[in-house]
């Protein structure tokens, strides 16, 4: 059966220009593409807003987190949408827009190359809940016992938990 939805066929038409040079994967009939990499996976997912159109979303996904679906453990960037109100504009819209993933994609390509390269990128984060989690199994599967996993809790007032 044939697409009918002309934002789908608009935004895959766009995305096959842009990713599929670059070696990313259509996954089956949606609008996520991957780039495999081994021990990451980078994500593109062009999602639908409420009504038809498109946002951006495109990041890196760590695949020793026990997970059953695709997750943004790192730089999700997300891209601005627009409704659809022609073919002619969102036509525009969409190559705009699959440009911007190709050029993200290669960003985190060249920041995450190989585990021994992108190990110190990951084990500096501190900001989120897993980037501890990350940094010790990257640095484990590395075999670097020298490297930090854990900041600095020293100063921490642990006397100011949730049930003191």
């Amino acid at each position: 059966m044939a697409d009918r939805s002309p934002v789908l066929r608009i935004v895959t038409s766009a995305a096959r220009e842009s990713l599929k040079p670059l070696g990313l994967a259509r996954r089956r009939r949606s609008r996520l593409w991957i780039d495999d990499h081994g021990w990451w996976l980078g994500v593109v997912e062009f999602t639908p807003p409420r009504i038809a159109g498109s946002r951006l979303y495109v990041g890196a996904m760590w695949l020793w987190h026990d997970v059953d679906h695709l997750a943004f453990h790192v730089d999700a960037v997300r891209v601005g949408s627009d409704l659809f109100r022609t073919e002619d504009q969102f036509t525009l819209l969409a190559h705009e827009l699959s440009r911007q993933a190709a050029a993200n994609v290669t960003a985190l390509r060249e920041r995450f190359p190989a585990l021994p390269d992108s190990v110190e990128v990951i084990t500096s984060r501190h900001g989120f809940l897993w980037d501890s989690f990350d940094s010790g199994i990257a640095a484990a599967l590395l075999g670097d016992a020298d490297t930090p996993s854990m900041p600095d809790c020293s100063s921490v007032d642990r006397g100011a938990g949730l049930f003191s």
